[in-house]
């Protein structure tokens, strides 16, 4: 059979060894597992497997002839100051800013929105090779203090460091094994509420993020500033409940610290409150005994999500999805805590996406409406609506206002809107949004494209899977045009329009079609829809997203030899699927550190928590389900399977990374190995000509924190090889 890829000669895949004798018993059925050896990141075995992979995919990324072009085309236009929405503390703004090709955006400060801003906190000073990252920011109700954590290599770890603003030195303050966590202020500026794990076995000399270790028995503490992290209070635990977690979030009037509490993904929580100003001798009185927080016990059960959008003394406003999938707002006294009324009801058809208290008594709600946002401003008291914000279609990803702030701030992209930062003044009659700041890409011509959003019938013939297709204005349906088809399907996310150098450039100068289907699993119709793509009903993810690719060849947009397929994490099990259950139908797939052994992926780090949108093979039901689409069991030959229909799997590149501690390094690995093994090396002369490798990036992480480098070197990687295998050619 002939390699679709453009490679002319067959590839030598390293020989990995299978352990056939490690055998599972699931509910009576015997699953073998020959690469469980690859689990281990510091065995010798498996750096060398690693090794030889790199070096595999080295030598096909070389003969991708765009790579280099792309590579300096991103770089161009990544090259371009970006700015987030700035946020108030104090008489202080602060806001981050990258001048272009900075390997992270830098924080700055300034004493009003005229005054000359200063840099505050730059962490590309951090580390020499851009690895140290700052994920998150805040700052002390008096602006003198700035609480930030740090990962390094992408790891989900963080440690907590503390800043005087003013003369910025960095105080001896340093909390570590943090994950998942908030930092929350009190409003006395003592100090903050965080969570975190106990520390690991092997302690300091753990490479922290190349680890698989459960994360199990989160804590609730409370740091007083300049104080030893061994002196913190502890809050709350419940080691009845190891695999719980907690966030902490304080009142904008002081008086009252929330507890959230997770157990996994599902958008439900349990809500806690400790009134902070009946504690007669404040948190400081905790120092000199044991015992956790006197939290009320508001919400004791896992029926549904709230989330506090604002309070009046003991009268609290929520948003939750309650009796409500597409989410409503709801009041409650906290001294009559069984009388619950609505403020804004659930609507029909749109999802109530967020809520923010503004101007004293007002709020904005974000609404997503067949995937395009919709601004409103709301009566805070009542729910009437007041107002309609104008935007165009595209996402809103940051509202940045408190309740007392008259003016706004407000983050918008689109498929051809770089970034906006609007300005709106809720004192106006007519409120306006105004641009306060844009990224302008030079040589970046929107006109030159075009946006159009199709309904798609999905295989159930009952659900239309609504898809975004972006492509250069006026082109032929003729089926020539390479496409790159996007989705992720789960966990309640919704995939909605945003700004991509790197696509950008593949629809300018590939002639590329760029298209996401919103399929069912993620959060774009409400819990409905989310539950609709998950446990047993996973499947439809899937038949999802077969459906959309097989509308983009019959509506004359691409074929299948140049459809390429892309997904990360969860979205890197549905490639992983898709390509099992139809190899045929795709020229390519790119796969990023995707849940690829769905048997065990509940037994290392957070993956526990993923079993509300999974399910988990110890329970017989379930594992009939994974069973039958996990992408590591289900790799079959499809000229074994079709004798009549001969095809190959599509060329293929699994991207993962060394210090990946949410999605770790072995689903990939793994799956690697397995297709590498079943469709090439066991066979003399396979018909699997399309090459099967993996990239693995090291001191890097599940996404967030990527240096911008980094960044532009992946895209030019994947994309280059997208190219190559599809027969794409640069159009200058």
């Amino acid at each position: 059979m002939a390699s679709l890829s453009g490679i002319d000669e067959s590839l030598q895949y390293p020989v990995a060894r299978r352990d056939e004798s490690i055998v599972d018993d699931y509910h009576g059925v015997k699953i073998v597992d020959p690469y469980r050896w690859l689990e281990d990141p510091d065995a010798e075995e498996v750096k060398d497997f690693v090794q030889k992979q790199v070096e595999l995919t080295d030598s096909v990324l070389k003969i991708c002839d765009v790579r280099d072009k792309l590579r300096e085309k991103i770089t161009k236009l990544f090259d371009s100051p970006r700015y987030d929405a700035p946020f108030k503390r104090g008489n202080k703004y602060f806001y981050f800013h990258n001048t272009g090709l900075q390997p992270h955006s830098v924080l700055y400060v300034q004493d009003s929105l005229d005054a000359k801003a200063k840099v505050l906190l730059d962490p590309n000073t951090l580390s020499d090779d851009g690895t140290a990252a700052l994920i998150k920011v805040s700052v002390s109700e008096d602006a003198k203090y700035l609480a930030y954590a740090l990962s390094y290599s992408g790891s989900d770890w963080a440690t907590i460091k503390l800043m005087r603003i003013e003369d910025q030195i960095v105080e001896a303050d340093a909390l570590s094994w943090v994950k998942f966590s908030s930092i929350a202020w009190t409003h006395d500026s003592k100090g903050f509420f965080y969570s975190r794990y106990p520390a690991p076995k092997e302690g300091k000399d753990m490479d922290a993020g190349t680890e698989t270790d459960s994360n199990l028995y989160h804590e609730f503490y409370y740091h007083f500033l300049g104080t030893k992290q061994s002196e913190d209070i502890l809050c709350w635990k419940d080691p009845e409940h190891p695999k719980y977690t907690f966030s902490g979030h304080v009142t904008e009037d002081g008086q009252y610290l929330v507890m959230y509490i997770g157990e996994n993904c599902d958008p439900v929580n349990k809500l806690y409150y400790c009134d902070l100003s009946a504690l007669p001798e404040g948190l400081e009185g905790f120092k000199k005994r044991d015992g956790l927080l006197p939290f009320v016990k508001l919400i004791d059960g896992f029926d549904a999500q709230y989330e506090v959008i604002a309070n009046d003394d003991t009268v609290f406003t929520f948003l939750t999805n309650k009796n409500a999938p597409k989410y409503k707002i709801i009041r409650v006294d906290l001294k009559e805590p069984n009388d619950w009324f609505e403020v804004i009801p659930e609507a029909e058809r749109d999802v109530l996406e967020s809520a923010t208290a503004v101007n004293l008594n007002q709020m904005i709600v974000s609404y997503l409406s067949d995937v395009k946002y919709v601004l409103q401003i709301r009566d805070l008291k009542n729910g009437s609506l007041l107002h309609q914000l104008p935007i165009e279609i595209g996402s809103v990803n940051a509202i940045s206002a408190r309740r007392e702030d008259s003016v706004v701030f407000i983050s918008f992209t689109s498929f051809l809107t770089p970034g906006i930062v609007y300005q709106c003044n809720l004192k106006t009659e007519t409120p306006e949004m105004k641009i306060f700041r844009e990224t302008i890409i030079p040589g970046f011509d929107r006109s030159e494209f075009h946006v159009h959003q199709v309904f798609v019938p999905s295989k159930d013939g009952s659900t239309k899977i609504p898809m975004f297709i972006v492509s250069k204005k006026n082109i032929k349906l003729d089926g020539s045009h390479p496409c790159l088809l996007y989705g992720y399907g789960g966990f309640n996310i919704s995939v909605t329009p945003s700004f991509s150098v790197s696509r950008t450039i593949l629809m300018r100068y590939l002639g590329a079609v760029f298209c996401i289907a919103s399929i069912r699993g993620g959060g774009e119709y409400g819990e409905e829809w989310h539950k609709g793509g998950a446990l047993a009903k996973k499947q439809n993810c899937f038949d999802d997203f077969i459906s959309a690719s097989e509308y983009l060849i019959s509506a004359g947009y691409t074929q299948s030899r140049k459809l390429c397929i892309e997904g990360g994490s969860n979205g890197g099990l549905l490639v992983g699927a898709c390509i099992n259950q139809r190899p045929d139908l795709f020229g390519c797939a790119l796969a990023h550190v995707g849940v690829m052994d769905m048997l065990r992926y509940h037994k290392f780090t957070i993956g526990h928590a993923w079993v509300s949108d999974f399910g988990c093979s110890e329970e017989e039901e379930e594992f009939y389900w994974l069973i039958k689409y996990s992408p590591l069991h289900n790799v079959r030959r499809p000229w074994e399977q079709n004798p009549d229909k001969p095809s190959q799997y599509p060329s293929t590149l699994l991207l993962t990374a060394d210090h990946d501690d949410r999605v770790v390094p072995l689903h990939s690995l793994k799956l690697l190995a397995t297709m590498q093994y079943v469709l090439c090396t066991s066979l003399e002369n396979s018909p699997q000509t399309n090459p099967i490798i993996g990239r693995i990036e090291r001191k890097a992480g599940h996404g967030a924190g990527l240096p911008t480098q980094k960044m532009i070197d992946e895209a030019a990687d994947r994309y280059g090889f997208m190219a190559k295998m599809l027969g794409a050619s640069w159009i200058e």
